[in-house]
């Protein structure tokens, strides 16, 4: 593990939750020895560059010689090894001048080193899937926006496992949580933190405010980062806008302009999906408190487990997932804005309240067009036919539905014919039907109840 400079002394609860994460993903973090800052590009690189391609060299050697892989958190120290790597390769005379100045101290560096950043190491050799299966809190009903960060993805080519422009693995990973990933203009903007280390601390205050105008407008319920310098910038400072706003505290907008946008890195919304405390992980030791994200964090899974109780959530998932319904569905024809798997994502996302006051339970016509066409005989008409239970247990039914009800239990049919046109048919008059037996019946209880 290589934590650079700025985890172990200003963020150890980032560590602390690392540390937990890679444990319940059945990783042994090994510290090696003799490590230094990476160095930092911004204020090392810029001052002296020679200083920049040693130092990174050095620790560099060091990796190597271990002969383990390193992984890192932080997107500075990633970027940096990857961009050295890439200089030394194509530039002799530079790996040589350097590797000339190691050997006077210890090991040189001959490029082999395995360096991932930790995204990519659970995007690429862990993958979503395996992290989804170890989640047994995750993160259902909740919108998270990512922030990737300048250089978790550059510069490339020498750092290119996902689009430097367009990613998607770091949302994957955090959909494998559980979580609603919300898209957002400024996702891929600086944010921001790189101006306040060389002076120009409001022009940095200035881009972290518009990000944060961004994922407001969105109504995410945390932001999660990757790199500490990110999360500096979105907790420390944020801090600052809020008290500037005259917000009462970081966790509440009483008596301010704006809330404040709940900050999380990768590891500590990981740990918490593992099963993880919060207050074992240090979330308290944030500056913009994370309070209100845990509080409706645990409704969600309360409303999870209730909706467990009811529908299979594997079946939803499927049905989510394949939309195949969406085009069989005749209701969908006739009524735009009806669409079932998009009912079911709404399911899955946590809006089950919503739906049930809505009258979409109520538009589904019991057709059994979706489960004769279903390749995987689940179909949605049985999920319809709870939601419809479900919304009548709560009181949230139709008036046309209660009036017929109504109907039936006072007179034990949905309508009367009409002796005159019986009589001008030939039609014999109806027979007294059995109301009365029906009503003794219903307002008998059933054993067991």
């Amino acid at each position: 593990m290589f934590w650079g400079c700025t985890i172990p002394a200003r963020f150890p609860f980032i560590e602390k939750s690392t540390r937990l994460a890679l444990d319940g993903l059945g990783v042994e973090p090994v510290d090696v020895p003799g490590f230094t800052c990476c160095p930092e590009t911004t204020l090392v690189k810029a001052a002296d560059e020679e200083a920049y391609y040693l130092t990174a060299a050095r620790n560099l050697a060091l990796a190597e010689r271990s002969g383990l892989p390193l992984i890192t958190p932080c997107n500075g120290c990633y970027s940096t090894f990857k961009s050295v790597l890439a200089d030394l390769k194509v530039d002799w005379r530079l790996e040589q001048r350097i590797n000339d100045r190691l050997a006077t101290v210890g090991p040189t560096v001959n490029g082999t080193a395995d360096v991932w950043h930790l995204v990519e190491w659970l995007s690429e050799d862990l993958g979503p899937a395996a992290l989804s299966k170890r989640a047994v809190k995750p993160f259902w009903g909740m919108k998270i926006a990512v922030h990737y960060g300048c250089h978790l993805l550059r510069p490339s080519p020498a750092v290119r496992w996902d689009s430097p422009t367009a990613p998607t693995k770091f949302e994957s990973l955090v959909r494998a949580l559980g979580a609603t990933v919300v898209e957002y203009e400024t996702k891929m903007d600086c944010c921001g933190n790189a101006l306040d280390r060389v002076g120009e601390r409001r022009a940095a205050l200035d881009m972290l405010e518009r990000k944060l105008d961004d994922v407001r407008t969105h109504d995410v319920d945390a932001l999660v980062v990757s790199c500490p310098s990110c999360f500096l910038q979105f907790d420390l400072n944020q801090a600052t806008l809020l008290r500037e706003s005259g917000a009462a505290s970081p966790d509440s907008a009483a008596g301010g302009r704006q809330a404040g946008v709940p900050v999380l890195y990768i590891t500590e919304l990981i740990a918490l999906a593992l099963g993880h405390d919060p207050a074992e992980l240090g979330l308290d030791m944030h500056r913009v408190g994370v309070g209100a994200f845990l509080e409706k964090w645990a409704g969600r899974l309360e409303q999870r487990a209730t909706l467990a109780k009811t529908f299979d959530l594997n079946e939803l998932q499927i049905c989510a997932g394949c939309r195949a319904c969406d085009a069989d569905c005749p209701v969908t024809h006739a009524e735009e804005d009806f669409v079932p798997s998009r009912i079911i994502t709404r399911l899955l996302a946590g809006d089950l309240e919503a739906i049930l006051e809505s009258p979409d339970p109520w538009r589904c016509t019991d057709c059994m067009t979706c489960l004769e066409r279903c390749h995987s005989r689940i179909g949605m008409a049985e999920v319809f036919e709870r939601l419809k239970r479900l919304a009548r247990e709560q009181g949230h039914v139709p008036a046309a539905v209660q009036s017929s009800y109504q109907a039936f239990m006072a007179s034990g049919t949905l309508g009367t014919g009409r002796a005159t046109s019986r009589e001008k048919l030939g039609l014999p008059a109806l027979p007294a039907n059995g109301i009365a037996d029906l009503k003794t019946i219903l307002a008998r209880p059933g054993k067991g109840e």
